[in-house]
This record gives structure tokens, C-alpha cells and sequence, in this order.
């Protein structure tokens, strides 16, 4: 049996996230998902978002 040091349960926009974010510093972790991995975040989003920060300040994780 192998053991991880995290676990992030759910697979919305946060736990992606914080996947993501653990990845880059090679943190061992596993990810749990009940349903289909990325639903909300590819079906849950509006259409008038508007983000009122700069653009550097605003990126997801991952991109530069």
C-alpha cells in the first residue's frame, strides 16, 4: 500500500487548482472525484464575468 502526504477531494475549480499548484512543487498527492473529473469546470461558468484586477494578478495556475 502506498501512502500520499495529501488529499484533495473534488475535482471543481479548486481542487484542479490546488493540484495543479502542489504538482509545481512536487508535492505527492492523490485527487478525488465522485463524478466526471473537470465537470463543473467545463459546464459551471458565466458568460458575463468581468474581472476588475489586472491581468497578472487574475491568471489560473499553470499559465504565465
Amino acid at each position: 500500500m502506498s501512502s500520499v502526504t495529501t488529499v484533495i477531494v473534488g475535482a471543481g475549480h479548486a481542487g484542479l487548482a490546488m493540484s495543479r499548484c502542489l504538482a509545481e512543487r512536487a508535492i505527492d498527492h492523490v485527487l478525488l472525484e465522485r463524478g466526471e473529473i473537470a465537470h463543473s469546470w467545463r459546464t459551471e461558468r458565466w458568460d458575463s464575468l468581468r474581472l476588475l484586477t489586472p491581468n497578472w494578478q487574475s491568471r489560473l495556475p499553470g499559465f504565465r
